[in-house]
């Protein structure tokens, strides 16, 4: 909102007090001194600020009610300029808090209405952005996303807008990654966020939205090392500010870098935080669900997964990891069905969006043997990370070529592109996906009659998937690398477990739970949760009390 400006004798002055104190982030004196002011009667002002206020405290329902009565008042008042920028503000309310995009999309027209016919003014630049940012989110039409993001910078430009002219290079940085021009966008995203650690920016939304850009933009391009040191930095600005809701968004980014790191105890206390901090913004849960469940796929329990794959429902995401639990369940017809449902939705402009859908659609086609359709996604992968993709997204080209190699019986080949891959991720300190490439370079090395090679390899990726607590993977290791030892240990006594999963398994016997196998043994629950996860996978049993009766 605009504040009152020196001069404007008619303001009253606790009105001018309170924007003042929203102008310094001191969210909760602005609100008593907004509601001070609706006191000594009622203002669209007043409202509009205490709507302001209430945004930056988790409180939808005065979000809703003041700036749904501010507007009624502006348009009674017969100010377009001022209606129009509560209008705009309510399309991204209904958005982000309700997830209602029929609302959201009703009021971004009625500020289109209002605003598009006056005088250039900041009012239109936020509008801009704002239909951009949903744009984004909501539609994936990068297209219209750079196009409104473009206009937004280059108005503010004119108007001298500092903090929404950086808003808009970000933004505009944002949608042309997404179109594939990695290396020119990183470099208008991080001209951008420099401008905002710097301290030239001072308008907190403007701010905040331009450093989750750039870790939204790191984690696209797969630049888990940039995502990882500009996180610390968005923290410390949302720490230092009071902004909660941005904060919480910065620890579901930060739980992305720690999942790929491996680190998957810390990115469920981050994702924890990060859940019950945002539960009255729906639109802003279902990236952190998602990212829960995928957690709970990596670790094998496909049925809590499943649940949180549900609840993010319809994020695309979300959508891919149900395909990917069906993947795991063995059901390649079901999971190619979703994934080419989200393949179809996605504009062919949004390349990196598309690259997530079809890195599991080559492995779909190739669990099928369906080599022509499993080259012609990596082709459009191969694409993408050649102009201009971080590692991650070129270890993700090369491990893509390593599994099609495989299914069309080049193995030789397969080798090669698998230990590319494996290289990458491991200078990029990436275990899991480092264990899976192992554990195809396995199968490749078996093909070729490399048996002692292919052993250690798959030994090795068994070591990555128990450390990790990867149960699927480390069951399909298994079973390879008791193929190639020429045993079946499918069915061993105990002694396949270390000494401490032994520890664990007498204190289950015992009765114990993991709380207090965990003061016991003086370790943490998860742990614990770990030891026992790898106890079941060791032993191939269901359930704590089918490895008891294993033991007895």
């Amino acid at each position: 909102m605009r504040l009152v400006q020196p001069g404007q004798d008619s303001a009253p002055r606790s009105l001018t007090e309170a924007q003042q104190a929203l102008r310094r982030g001191a969210w909760e004196e602005a609100r008593r001194r907004f509601e001070a002011a609706l006191a000594d009667g009622e203002t669209p002002e007043a409202l509009e600020g205490l709507g302001a206020a209430a945004w930056w405290m988790e409180d939808p329902a005065t979000v809703f009610a003041s700036r749904e009565r501010a507007y009624r008042l502006y348009r009674d008042r017969g100010d377009p300029l001022a209606a129009g920028r509560v209008a705009t503000e309510l399309a991204y309310d209904y958005a982000v808090f309700r997830a209602e995009r029929a609302v959201s999309n009703g009021w971004l027209q009625r500020a289109h209405r209002l605003l598009d016919d006056v005088d250039p003014a900041p009012e239109q630049v936020w509008l801009m952005l704002r239909d951009a940012e949903l744009s984004h989110h909501l539609e994936g039409d990068v297209e219209r996303v750079r196009r409104l993001a473009t206009q937004a910078k280059e108005l503010a430009g004119r108007l001298g807008l500092l903090d929404l002219e950086m808003l808009g290079l970000a933004a505009e940085g944002l949608a042309m990654v997404g179109m594939g021009e990695v290396s020119d966008a990183m470099h208008r995203v991080d001209e951008a966020t420099v401008a905002a650690v710097a301290g030239e920016m001072q308008d907190f939304k403007a701010t905040a939205q331009t450093l989750c850009i750039m870790v939204f933009a790191c984690e696209r391009v797969r630049d888990a090392d940039r995502a990882s040191q500009w996180c610390d930095r968005f923290m410390e600005y949302c720490g230092r500010n009071g902004l909660q809701a941005h904060l919480a968004v910065c620890r579901g980014h930060y739980a992305t870098v720690l999942i790929a790191r491996g680190r998957w105890d810390e990115a469920e206390d981050e994702l924890t935080q990060a859940l019950a901090a945002l539960h009255v913004r729906l639109a802003w849960t279902r990236p952190l669900l998602e990212r829960l469940g995928e957690l709970r796929r990596l670790q094998g329990r496909l049925d809590e997964a499943d649940d949180y794959f549900a609840r993010a429902h319809p994020y695309p995401p979300a959508i891919l990891g149900k395909a990917q639990v069906a993947l795991d369940r063995g059901d390649p017809e079901t999971a190619l069905d979703l994934v080419e449902g989200v393949l179809r939705r996605l504009s062919e402009r949004d390349r990196l969006g598309r690259v997530s859908s079809l890195e599991l659609l080559v492995r779909i086609r190739c669990a099928q043997g369906e080599v022509g359709p499993a080259a012609a996604a990596l082709k459009e992968i191969e694409a993408v990370a050649g102009i201009g993709g971080a590692d991650g997204l070129l270890a993700s080209a090369n491990h893509g070529r390593g599994l099609v190699a495989l299914v069309a019986g080049d193995a030789a080949a397969a080798k090669a592109h698998l230990e590319d891959a494996l290289d990458l991720y491991e200078r990029n300190g990436l275990p899991f996906d480092a264990a899976v490439a192992r554990l195809d370079l396995g199968r490749a090395l078996q093909i070729l009659g490399r048996t002692n090679g292919a052993l250690e390899q798959v030994r090795r990726a068994l070591d990555g998937f128990q450390s990790l607590g990867a149960a699927v993977e480390a069951r399909s290791a298994r079973a390879l690398a008791d193929e190639l030892a020429g045993t079946d240990q499918s069915r061993t006594s105990t002694g396949i477990l270390s000494p401490r999963e032994a520890e664990v398994l007498e204190l289950l016997r015992r009765g114990l739970s993991n709380q207090e196998i965990a003061a016991e043994l003086v370790l943490s629950t998860h742990t614990v949760r770990r030891h026992v996860s790898n106890i079941l996978d060791k032993l191939d049993v269901p359930s704590r009390t089918a490895a008891v009766a294993y033991a007895v």
